[in-house]
């Protein structure tokens, strides 16, 4: 089996582009030679690799082939930077290497609390262009099988093939809401009813945080009225300004229940475990990364 590196370029750049027309523009070729590579990676492999769709699709013996792609495209990179001088053996500024991108994908949750200021301090330790992909940590998973990154923060327990896991703690969410919210919807406590009839802010209609958590103080399923407010630190906000109740992050919502603007609505909380996957790579850009994620979600997960 011939596998070259042009044709997982141009399988890449079809995929990140979606037809063959705008991959050909962005790897300055012709069409006609991106539909060459593809028919030639293909015979090399034996294997159908994408589907002739808009936008074009991997097939699944193609997305083995993306993520070997996006594997050696960081490997490469590396090297590139080893050889002018990256990372340690070298005096230069981090603002005169050259920059290596590394996709990685997490919850929205984890970005607001504890993942951003490990970003950062990658970013102030190395030459990198981390691009986040933010999804349902229960849906972060899929991207590490697409080969889309080559990280992921997910709340699955068991390795995707080919990746390590590393267990990283638990964030806890607890319900709550502004006094004057509970005085209106919630005057008697808690029940299936009260809490059929309270609006809940959810943060999107795959949201099954807040879902698990209006079904677990109800005893049984309601279908609560919701506003769907996406975006982590705006949700928090809302949960703060009245629009409804919800499971907010404890780390996130502390601030605000020590002095009184929102209130727990009940005596529960939920713990949602969660893990750090990444593909089994020789890259010390990535074991750096997963170094700094541990540590800095140990100071904030439980």
């Amino acid at each position: 089996m011939d596998i070259s590196q042009e044709g997982l370029r141009t399988l890449a750049a079809v995929l990140r582009e979606g037809t063959f027309d705008a991959a050909a523009s962005s790897l300055h070729i012709t069409p006609s030679a991106v539909s060459q590579r593809i028919k030639t990676l293909e015979s090399a492999v034996g294997r159908v690799v994408l589907r002739r769709t808009k936008p074009a699709s991997a097939t699944p013996d193609g997305e083995v082939l993306v993520r070997l792609a996006r594997q050696w495209e960081l490997l490469l990179a590396e090297t590139r930077a080893e050889f002018i001088g990256e990372p340690d053996h070298d005096d230069a500024p981090v603002s005169a290497r050259p920059r290596v991108h590394l996709p990685i994908a997490t919850n929205a949750d984890s970005l607001a609390t504890w993942l951003l200021p490990v970003l950062a301090r990658f970013h102030r330790d190395h030459a990198v262009a981390v691009e986040v992909f933010r999804d349902d940590e229960t849906r972060s998973g899929a991207l590490l099988k697409s080969g889309d990154v080559l990280a992921a923060v997910t709340s699955e327990p068991l390795a995707v093939r080919g990746c390590t896991l590393h267990p990283l703690g638990s964030l806890r969410y607890l319900p709550v809401a502004t006094p004057e919210f509970i005085e209106t919807w919630l005057p008697d406590g808690l029940d299936a009813e009260a809490l059929s009839r309270a609006p809940m802010v959810q943060f999107d209609r795959n949201d099954h945080i807040q879902l698990n958590m209006v079904a677990a103080l109800a005893g049984r399923a309601v279908d609560p009225p919701a506003a769907y407010i996406p975006a982590s630190t705006e949700y928090h906000r809302a949960v703060s300004l009245g629009i409804g109740w919800g499971a907010v992050p404890a780390v996130q919502i502390r601030d605000a229940l020590d002095d009184g603007r929102v209130r727990m609505i009940a005596d529960h909380h939920l713990d949602v475990p969660l893990y750090w996957q990444y593909w089994k790579l020789s890259s010390p850009l990535l074991h750096h990364l997963t170094d700094l994620v541990v540590a800095g979600a140990a100071e904030v997960l439980r």
